[in-house]
């Protein structure tokens, strides 16, 4: 990532296991960075990732790392073409999550994506009937947020930026203070420029929206599922270029404020740049560090170690047998319910229930 000091690796290293790990954990192309990085810092060391039992491997990994830069270049048409038909509504637009969070990253296009998300703030109707109007179907998909298809890339509108199917006094609270953050972001934030091309109508997030924002949306995921690498890393970049830049009483009042899945995963994610990926801690305010190191460290070892042994979410094309999929993973796994989210595991259901059934938020 750019602020390693140490090379030394250990000289039996199973680089099969090694790789299938991080294309789960969504660091695929980052490895073999470090790799070619690893061998220009160790010239006289042969590393066992260029012997011949491991040649192919090494090759495959390659191929995979040009499908990744690929992948991320087809994002960017998509979404410069998003942008043409905003624009010529003059609808301007917030870039979010994995394609925003690629500019912190030393290569941008080695940030594996997904889909792209974004939000246009109080014109939501207005943007799907633009994409209408340009030919593109708008599937209504989820209460958050819309989803099209652009040049075969997903792209999904958001209309609400946090999750309302929890505690309505704290959700409410939280989706409001996010929503003043777009604003400003939207009016006053950097444009996007993606490998010297300015995206129009676009703007990045704030530091103060992602300081809210990146630990909410982990802990959205990590309710159902595993969460990786590839998150945490996320929230480290952002916390050493852009860390400075936050209102640190504004974020040490939302950790207050917001302990429904929040709080806890704001000094989970910092807890754990420190210590596991050792971010340079001088480029972050001494107050976010201060309240990282003072949190629950075997939490926090937890919620890392479920990273690697915590399985993706399961999917299914019927809707109400994914609910109970997710109902079934929330009970087997209810520790997160009071130790991550405050809730006993009685009532972080019933939210999620009683939310899906009357439809909360639609």
């Amino acid at each position: 990532m750019g602020w390693e000091s140490d090379f030394s690796l250990p000289q039996d290293i199973n680089w099969k296991e090694v790789l299938k790990m991080a294309s789960e954990q969504g660091v695929e192309a980052i490895t073999i960075d470090g790799y070619e990085i690893l061998k220009k810092k160790n010239p006289q060391i042969k590393l066992s990732l260029d012997l011949t039992g491991n040649k192919l491997l090494l090759l495959e990994s390659i191929g995979r790392l040009k499908l990744i830069e690929y992948g991320n270049l087809q994002q960017l048409e998509a979404l410069t073409e998003l942008s043409e038909i905003f624009h010529d509504k003059q609808i301007p637009f917030l870039l979010m999550k994995g394609f925003a969070c690629g500019r912190y990253y030393p290569n941008p296009f080695h940030r594996p994506c997904g889909d792209i998300d974004i939000y246009p703030g109080d014109r939501f109707d207005e943007s799907n009937e633009a994409l209408k109007a340009a030919g593109i179907d708008v599937d209504p998909y989820y209460y958050r947020h819309t989803a099209s298809m652009i040049k075969g890339v997903m792209m999904e509108n958001h209309r609400i930026l946090g999750d309302l199917r929890g505690p309505h006094r704290q959700t409410r609270t939280f989706e409001a203070q996010l929503e003043r953050e777009t604003t400003k972001s939207i009016k006053e934030g950097k444009d996007v420029v993606i490998d010297g091309r300015t995206i129009q109508g676009a703007k990045y997030p704030s530091a103060n929206f992602n300081a809210l924002f990146l630990p909410w949306h982990v802990s959205a995921h990590f309710a159902f599922e595993r969460v990786t690498l590839r998150h945490l890393l996320d929230w480290a970049l952002f916390l050493v270029n852009e860390g400075k830049s936050i209102d640190v009483d504004l974020f040490r009042e939302a950790k207050t404020k917001y302990t429904y899945g929040y709080s806890k995963f704001a000094d989970i994610l910092t807890n754990l740049s420190i210590r596991n990926l050792t971010i340079p801690v001088d480029r972050i305010p001494v107050e976010i560090i201060d309240d990282a190191q003072r949190f629950d460290t075997s939490l926090a070892n937890k919620v890392f170690d479920y990273m690697f042994v915590g399985q993706p979410r399961k999917r299914d094309a019927n809707v109400w047998k994914f609910r109970w999929n997710n109902v079934n993973r929330i009970w087997k796994e209810r520790w997160k319910c009071k130790k991550i989210y405050n809730l006993s595991v009685y009532t972080f259901m019933l939210y999620k229930i009683k939310g899906a059934i009357f439809k909360v938020g639609d």
